[in-house]
């Protein structure tokens, strides 16, 4: 929880308000779509941790859906143009055959 009382996710320069459903770096805004923030947050969670594209999609979309793995990958893609445009970060590595690592 941060001074206002709002839950929050911290990693590195980033700032992950789970309340307002707002990411701050480096005290700026980042305007992320509703699967971009679920994407991150879900990252955030498990940092370090190598997740394929079945388990992210999985967890967070629906259990039951039936969409293609690349859904995935073109959200992952979004997510990293923004933090890497603006911020040259470089969180979100992909691990080769089976899916990506949020780490530093």
């Amino acid at each position: 929880m941060d001074s206002s009382g709002e839950e929050t996710i911290g990693f590195g320069e980033l700032k992950l308000c789970l309340d307002s459903r707002k990411l701050f770096c480096r005290g700026q805004y980042i305007y992320l779509r509703n699967k971009e923030f679920s994407l991150l947050e879900y990252f955030m969670k498990n940092v370090g941790k190598v997740l394929s594209r079945t388990q992210i999609l999985e967890d967070v979309w629906d259990r039951n859906i039936c969409c293609p793995t690349n859904t995935v990958d073109v959200h992952v893609s979004n997510l990293r143009k923004k933090l890497h445009k603006k911020f040259s970060l470089n969180l979100i590595k992909t691990v080769y055959c089976i899916g990506y690592i949020f780490d530093k």
